[in-house]
């Protein structure tokens, strides 16, 4: 589930990348498949990378197509200045989302979206709906004032006294990735093309605000605006920050608009971001698989019964090879401690009290008994063979069988 849903995400366009859907990109997100398709077609296209550009020069020849695909990053207070162009423009809008649309007085309720972009039949007869198209991750309701709906409700225009809006569900059909699918080519192409000009508006990232408008100051000389003068600086000022702040809380916040300081965070793709998540979550599960069980350790058979012999020769050839004498003679003196500790009903491991009590036992020196079950070795394998005898001859003699005694 994790896997799918980090790949979903990555493999959804990304209006902030410098290719999504741009006129001159070849990549598979970019759209310069499509623009090369509309020259061919006679349609001229522009490329402009701010709103108030892509407006002038829309209106400079009163007829053409505005083509916007990231809406949600043209700045909203140049919204405004759609509704006043010619309604010889048209205005096409990728996905908008409901700021936007509210702005521009062309609210459209809408339910979505959908997990990818599905390609209904057309259900209309216009000219760009010639077959089926992968259009349809938005779905917009019905409302008063439409001009045309196709695609089930993903292609719609409306009428707001001004440019007329059409309103695309998804920007699948646009990339140049996904032109031979469906009919998708043919339904940009003929949607752009309505007309001889395409203003393509580019924009990566969210635009700036616009530089505020000079303050003009009143004339001193001017008696009827003498009070006026006094006040009416703060005043103007006052209904100027009103009437930004109404245009932030109408957009849901003007300020994040704004573009915001680069960190060395942005500088990573989000693909990269999604890649080392999965990554995380692979060792996680790697981890857990590799623990086998969590809680307290339990006991489990052995694959294979190994003879107690061929046990104790491989242990003492490794011990051998790495010349470890004090730990070989340690492991024999232990083994018999605990022996002749339960012998006796005495606490494990108790070198004192055992010695004591095996001195008695067989009237030795308590320091030799001592020496004997708990002393080191010389760095000669003959000694050791002699102390691990001698431990052995001992233990012997205090278990019952006194056939090693000395």
């Amino acid at each position: 589930m994790a896997t799918t849903l980090i790949t979903h995400a990555v493999q959804q366009p990304d209006p902030s990348e410098p290719t999504y859907l741009s006129p001159v990109a070849r990549t598979g997100d970019g759209a310069a498949t499509l623009a090369d398709r509309l020259t061919q077609q006679g349609v001229k296209v522009e490329r402009r990378t701010s709103t108030p550009e892509a407006i002038a020069a829309a209106t400079a020849s009163g007829s053409a197509t505005i083509f916007v695909p990231a809406p949600e990053l043209m700045q909203p207070r140049y919204l405004n200045d759609f509704r006043i162009i010619p309604q010889t423009v048209r205005l096409v809008l990728v996905a908008p989302n409901r700021a936007v649309l509210s702005r521009l007085g062309a609210y459209v309720p809408q339910a979505g979206p959908r997990w990818t972009a599905a390609a209904p039949g057309p259900g209309c007869d216009q000219k760009f709906a010639t077959g089926r198209a992968a259009v349809l991750r938005w779905q917009y309701a019905p409302v008063e004032g439409e001009l045309l709906r196709c695609y089930d409700g993903a292609v719609v225009e409306v009428d707001r006294e001004g440019p007329a809006i059409t309103l695309v569900g998804a920007p699948d059909a646009f990339r140049n990735d996904r032109q031979d699918e469906w009919s998708n080519s043919d339904f940009a192409a003929g949607l752009l093309g309505r007309g001889n000009r395409v203003v393509w508006l580019d924009l990566h990232e969210p635009e700036p605000e616009p530089p505020p408008d000079p303050v003009q100051e009143q004339a001193p000389d001017d008696p009827d605006d003498t009070d006026r003068g006094q006040t009416g600086s703060g005043d103007q000022t006052g209904e100027d920050s009103g009437s930004d702040q109404g245009s932030s809380d109408d957009n849901g916040g003007g300020q994040a608009q704004a573009p915001q300081e680069k960190t060395v965070l942005d500088a990573f793709p989000q693909s990269f971001w999604a890649a080392v998540l999965l990554l995380i979550l692979a060792l996680i599960a790697f981890a857990a698989a590799s623990a086998r069980r969590l809680g307290a350790p339990v006991s489990e058979p052995l694959p294979a019964r190994v003879r107690a012999a061929e046990t104790v020769r491989g242990l003492g050839g490794l011990y051998r090879r790495s010349a470890a004498r004090d730990a070989s003679l340690a492991t024999v003196q232990a083994a018999a401690l605990r022996r002749l500790a339960a012998h006796f009903d005495l606490p494990p491991n108790d070198l004192d009290a055992v010695s004591e009590r095996v001195a008695a036992q067989l009237n030795l020196p308590p320091h030799e008994v001592r020496a004997t079950l708990g002393g080191g070795t010389d760095d000669t394998d003959e000694d050791m063979a002699a102390r691990a005898a001698a431990v052995q001859r001992m233990t012997r003699a205090v278990l019952g069988d006194s056939k090693g005694m000395m």
